[in-house]
C-alpha cells in the first residue's frame, strides 16, 4: 500500500532483529511496545484460548507489520506471533514509528492496511463455518504460499500438527488428506516438510471444484 521508498526509510528507522524457524516475535496479552516490519520469512499470527487451544489468526510475510494494533491503541497484542521460517525483521520502538508514520505520510494507508486485516478475520471465520476440511486445509496452503517473496515459492512451513491447530481438526485428519493429495500429486510430503507439486489441483481443492 505504499510506495518501495516510503517501506525503505521506515525500515532504515528500526533495529535489524533475526528470529529462527519456531521462534517468538511477539506474546498474546504483553503491552505492544515495538512494531515490527517483516523483511524476510513467514509468520503465523496465533490466538490462544483459555482452555489452551490456539486459533490461527493470519498468516504474514515479508512487507507486512506486527504489533501496530497494540501501538496505535497503546493496549495489548491481541494474538502472538511464531516464526514458521527465519525471519528477518526491523523493530521500530513505538515514538519511531509514530514518527515514521508521520514523516512519511503514513498515517493513512496504515489505517487502509489494518482494515484489510481485519476483513480477512472475517472471511477466516466464514470458511472456518461453511467450507469442509479439505477445502479449508487447501486455501491455509494457498495462503501460506502467497505469504512468501518468490511468486514460485512451493513450501509450506509447517507441520501436520501446526495445520491441524491452525484448521482446529484433528492430526489424523490431516493426515489422511495429505496421504490422498500425495497419491494425486498434489503435494511431496518430507520430514517436517511439505512441498507444493501442482498448484492448478490446490487451486481446485480450495474451491472443491
Amino acid at each position: 500500500m505504499i510506495a518501495p521508498t516510503q517501506w525503505q526509510d521506515l525500515v532504515r528507522r528500526g533495529r535489524r532483529r533475526s528470529f529462527p524457524a519456531g521462534g517468538h516475535l511477539l506474546d498474546q496479552g504483553a503491552r505492544g511496545e515495538v512494531v515490527y516490519a517483516l523483511l524476510a520469512g513467514r509468520v503465523r499470527v496465533v490466538y490462544t484460548e483459555s482452555d489452551g487451544n490456539e486459533v490461527l489468526v493470519a498468516i504474514r510475510g515479508p512487507g507486512d507489520l506486527l504489533g501496530e494494533y497494540a501501538q496505535q491503541d497503546h493496549g495489548t497484542h491481541m494474538a502472538s506471533v511464531w516464526a514458521l521460517e527465519d525471519c528477518e525483521t526491523s523493530a521500530l520502538a513505538g515514538e519511531k514509528f509514530e514518527s515514521a508514520l508521520e514523516h512519511r505520510g503514513l498515517t493513512e494507508p496504515l489505517r487502509r492496511y489494518m482494515l484489510a486485516k481485519a476483513r480477512q478475520v472475517g472471511e477466516r471465520v466464514w470458511r472456518a463455518a461453511n467450507l469442509n476440511t479439505e477445502q479449508r486445509m487447501a486455501q491455509l496452503f494457498l495462503e501460506v504460499l502467497s505469504a512468501a517473496s518468490a511468486p514460485d515459492a512451493s513450501r509450506v512451513p509447517m507441520t501436520q500438527q501446526q495445520v491441524a491447530d491452525s484448521l482446529g481438526v484433528s492430526r489424523s485428519s490431516v493426515t489422511r488428506l495429505l496421504a490422498h493429495w500425495r497419491r494425486s500429486g498434489t503435494v511431496r510430503i518430507g520430514q517436517s516438510r511439505i512441498e507444493l507439486l501442482d498448484r492448478s489441483a490446490l487451486a481446485r481443492r480450495a474451491t472443491g471444484s
